[in-house]
């Protein structure tokens, strides 16, 4: 599999330093935030993003996926429940906003459970690739319609590990 580096491992590593200062700008530093990591992608962004905030931030996980393949199979599957969340500021932590269908689900969800403040977050932003109205408050990098892998994002399963952000030729 022919594998072409979009970003680099010093690129993603200074677009989440920067992205968390407007987090933090955002939600403070006194007040506690859920941060809601959406398993299993993310989990390598919202390790590296919670190493640069303030420790009002508390890691919280759940898994919801859509795809099968290469493609979105436009259904969301949950694999788990959301924490509880009345009444409480929440950060979507997410490894890429492609369609737009499992971050809006999320946060509807957590509207309709009385969350306070809910703001999402993604490593990377598919430009133009939405089928539902959504977009994300943090966006770290952005990139054309390729199929990602690498820095949590897989192929069936592999190349989550590679520590950059590549598209498959």
């Amino acid at each position: 599999m022919n594998i072409k580096t979009l970003y680099t491992a010093d690129e993603i590593k200074t677009a989440v330093q920067n992205i968390a200062l407007r987090i933090e700008e955002h939600f403070g530093k006194d007040e506690p935030v859920i941060a809601l990591c959406l398993l299993n992608g993310a989990i390598w962004y919202a390790a590296d993003l919670l190493r640069c905030l303030p420790d009002n931030f508390e890691l919280q996980t759940i898994r919801i996926s859509s795809y099968e393949g290469t493609e979105s199979s436009g259904k969301l599957k949950w694999h788990s429940a959301l924490p509880e969340c009345k009444g409480k500021q929440v950060l979507i932590i997410d490894d890429v906003l492609d369609t737009g269908l499992t971050l809006k689900a999320v946060h509807d969800t957590l509207q309709e459970n009385g969350a306070a403040k809910i703001a999402s977050t993604v490593a990377i932003n598919k430009i133009g690739r939405r089928s539902v109205p959504y977009e994300a408050d943090f966006i770290a990098l952005e990139c054309e319609d390729y199929f990602l892998v690498g820095y949590g994002l897989d192929f069936n399963g592999k190349y989550r590990n590679l520590p950059f952000i590549g598209y498959i030729k």
